[in-house]
This record gives structure tokens, C-alpha cells and sequence, in this order.
């Protein structure tokens, strides 16, 4: 598989992983791989975060999310990771973010907000039941996506 990355160690009966090979770029070029429903999620939160905060502000929260949620797989999980739902995930705390902040100008705010947790909260325990589902990944890309926007806000 191109993105064995398994943790320390762990890799190949010893072997060093890909990234302790020095291989950092697997840490953003994983998230261009999509899985299951992935290009559907993207699609469906991409545009609104595109709209929210323009072209390139899209682009570093995606980014972003993607390089934290690989690290924190890479970090917490064992199993190889491939897929863009950890930067997806990002995008949702982006969305989040945009929401807390402006509340004023959200008719309901709070509607929204409790969806977004609803939305995480369901997909964090379909992952929790499913095998091949990285959580750690989903937790990274969350939180690295709303940090991001927090810092550079919307457009």
C-alpha cells in the first residue's frame, strides 16, 4: 500500500516508517486519496467553506487540516491511513468556527452549531464501530481546521 506509514517503528517488522525516512510529503499528499464517501463529503461542505471564506483561505484550511490530521494519525494510529476525510473534517470545524464567531449574523446559530456536533458526534461513532476508520485522523483534521480558521478567518 503507498501509505504504510504505520507508527514508530511498528513499520515492516522494525523497519523504519516512511516518514522517519525523511518521506514528509506523505503527511499532505495522502488527503488527495479519497475512500468511501469522501469526494460526496467534499463536494457537499467544500463549496460553503469556499464561499465563506474565499479561494485561498479554503485552500490553507484544507491543507492544514490535511497535514494535522495525518500527523495525528501518524501519531496515535497503527493501521496505514489513506483518505481526505481528516481535511473534510477540517473544513466542518471551519464551518463551525465561522459560526461561533458570528453568531449576530446567523439566524440560528445555535440550530446550526448543534448540527455540526450532531454531524462529528455520529461520524466519530460510526468510526468507533467500524473497522478501517481512523478517528485519530477525523480528531486531527477537526481541530486542526477550526484552529486555522480562527487564526485567519473568513474572507
Amino acid at each position: 500500500m503507498l501509505y504504510n506509514w504505520q507508527h514508530k517503528g511498528s513499520f515492516c517488522f522494525g523497519e523504519l516508517s516512511p516518514i522517519e525516512k525523511g518521506q514528509t510529503w506523505r503527511l499532505a499528499t495522502y488527503s488527495l486519496l479519497h475512500a468511501n464517501v469522501n469526494c460526496y463529503s467534499l463536494n457537499s461542505v467544500g463549496p460553503t467553506v469556499e464561499n465563506l471564506s474565499g479561494s485561498r483561505r479554503f485552500l490553507a484550511v484544507y491543507l492544514a487540516s490535511a497535514i494535522s490530521s495525518a500527523a495525528t494519525s501518524y501519531w496515535f494510529c497503527k493501521a496505514p491511513a489513506v483518505g481526505a476525510s481528516g481535511a473534510i473534517f477540517g473544513l466542518v470545524g471551519s464551518v463551525a468556527v465561522f459560526v461561533m464567531r458570528h453568531r449576530g449574523m446567523i439566524r440560528d446559530a445555535k440550530e446550526d452549531l448543534q448540527h455540526i456536533a450532531q454531524v462529528i458526534f455520529l461520524n466519530m461513532v460510526i468510526g468507533l464501530m467500524s473497522r478501517g476508520i481512523d478517528n485519530w485522523d477525523h480528531l486531527g483534521g477537526s481541530l486542526g481546521g477550526a484552529a486555522v480558521s480562527w487564526l485567519v478567518g473568513p474572507a
